[in-house]
């Protein structure tokens, strides 16, 4: 992997204080990438966040299902589809090869400035969007609640 350049490790270094200031524990992947876990209604949102410089690229994931029965992939694809028309950023995406089911959310830093507000933002969004809409996305995949954590690696 190419090193990291000064912008993408100002995004990163940046992307920790914002995590350390809101009191929210995390842990260093490596160069580019950050995991945490936040509070939500039902349990704890597992968020992986990752600097792509290569691309210019922020992305925050959260692993929302996980052993999703291929029985229930067309319903859940269908819903997914749905609730993306509604949702006015970020996406639920469907992994249908590994049955999983992730929130993704992304921001380009091309040709903007560092800023803390986009990273408090995107926690926000993934973590409030999460919250609200995991509990009906598990109910269609009739899976035990231990497949469908999103604290699921």
């Amino acid at each position: 992997m190419a090193s990291i350049t000064s912008r993408s490790a100002t995004f990163y270094t940046m992307l920790c204080h914002v995590l350390e200031h809101n009191d929210i524990p995390y842990e260093r992947i490596d160069d580019w990438c950050v995991t945490c876990l936040v509070s939500g209604r039902e349990g704890d949102i597992r968020l992986n966040f990752t600097v792509d410089d290569s691309k210019m690229l922020v992305t925050l994931y959260a692993p929302t299902v996980r052993h999703i029965p291929q029985e229930r992939l067309p319903d859940l694809s269908l819903a997914v589809c749905m609730l993306n028309h509604q949702l006015s950023d970020g996406a639920f995406c469907l992994d249908m090869v590994n049955g999983l089911l992730y929130f993704k959310l992304t921001v380009s830093f091309y040709n903007s400035e560092p800023s803390e507000d986009i990273y408090t933002y995107m926690l926000s969004i993934a973590a409030d969007t999460v919250d609200r809409y995991r509990h009906r996305l598990r109910t269609l995949t009739g899976q035990p609640e231990r497949y469908c954590l999103s604290e699921a690696s």
